[in-house]
C-alpha cells in the first residue's frame, strides 16, 4: 500500500511538473496522487462489500431450501460450500472446515467475526439460537430473512445509482477548472505567467486544493448510510 501511494504520488507529481512546470502545484498534485490508491480501496471495499451480501441472500434462500428437504443445518452448510455462490464458497468452506474441528457454535462465530456483516449477523444469529434451542422454524426464519435483505439491497441499489449520478456531476465541477488550466498552459503559457514566481503558485495550490476539498466535501454529502453491526 505504501509502495502504491509512493508511486502514485511520483506519477501526478511528475506528470503535473511535465505538463504545468511549477513546483508547488506538483507539490500538490503528488500528495494528492498519494490519497488516491486508499480512496480506490476504499471504494473496492465497497464493491465487495455489496457483492457479499448479493451473494449472502442467494445462500439464505439456498440454505432454507436445503433445510425445508430434511437437511440439519451443519449438513446444509456442507451442501452450500459445494454449490452456493461462488464469492462465499471461500468462506463456506472455512466454515465446514472449522465446524468440523472447533464445533457449529465457534465455528459460526468465527465467520462472524471474519465478515463483519450486518446481514451475516443476524443469519448468524438465527443459526447459533436455532442450534441451542432446537426450533424446528428456522427455514421459516430464514426466508423471511432473505425477503427483508433482498429489498433492502434493492434500496440500496437505487441509492447508489442516484448517488452515482452525484459523484458524476461532482467529477465533472472539479474536473472543468483543471481542464482549462492545462488548456491555457499549453495554448498561451505567457497568460499564466503571475503563477511563475513562488507566491502566485501557492495562491494557485491554493485554489486547487478548495476545488478538492469541495469534491470531497460533496462526495461526503452524498455518501450512504452505513449498515451498523447490532448482533455480534
Amino acid at each position: 500500500m505504501l509502495l502504491l501511494a509512493t508511486t502514485a504520488a511520483m506519477v501526478a507529481g511528475g506528470v503535473s511538473q511535465l505538463i504545468l512546470g511549477w513546483g508547488v502545484v506538483s507539490l500538490l498534485a503528488a500528495g494528492l496522487g498519494g490519497v488516491t490508491p486508499l480512496a480506490y480501496f476504499i471504494q473496492r471495499h465497497e464493491r465487495r462489500r455489496t457483492e457479499m451480501q448479493a451473494a449472502m441472500v442467494d445462500a439464505i434462500g439456498q440454505l432454507r431450501d436445503a433445510i425445508r428437504t430434511g437437511l440439519s443445518v451443519p449438513g446444509a452448510l456442507v451442501g452450500l460450500a459445494r454449490g452456493g455462490p461462488a464469492v462465499l464458497r471461500p468462506e463456506l468452506t472455512t466454515l465446514v472446515r472449522e465446524m468440523r474441528l472447533m464445533g457449529f457454535e465457534s465455528a459460526i462465530g468465527a465467520m462472524q467475526e471474519r465478515l463483519a456483516d450486518p446481514v451475516f449477523d443476524v443469519v448468524a444469529t438465527s443459526l447459533l439460537l436455532n442450534d441451542r434451542l432446537g426450533g424446528r422454524n428456522v427455514s421459516q426464519v430464514l426466508d423471511r430473512l432473505a425477503h427483508a435483505t433482498r429489498a433492502q439491497l434493492r434500496i440500496h441499489e437505487e441509492l447508489r445509482a442516484l448517488q452515482a449520478r452525484n459523484v458524476l456531476s461532482a467529477r465533472i465541477v472539479a474536473a472543468v477548472p483543471l481542464v482549462v488550466l492545462i488548456a491555457i498552459r499549453q495554448v498561451n503559457p505567457t497568460y499564466l505567467s503571475i503563477f511563475d514566481d513562488w507566491s502566485g503558485q501557492v495562491l494557485l495550490a491554493g485554489c486547487l486544493l478548495s476545488i478538492f476539498v469541495g469534491y470531497a466535501g460533496m462526495r461526503w454529502l452524498t455518501r450512504l448510510p452505513t449498515e451498523r453491526r447490532v448482533l455480534r
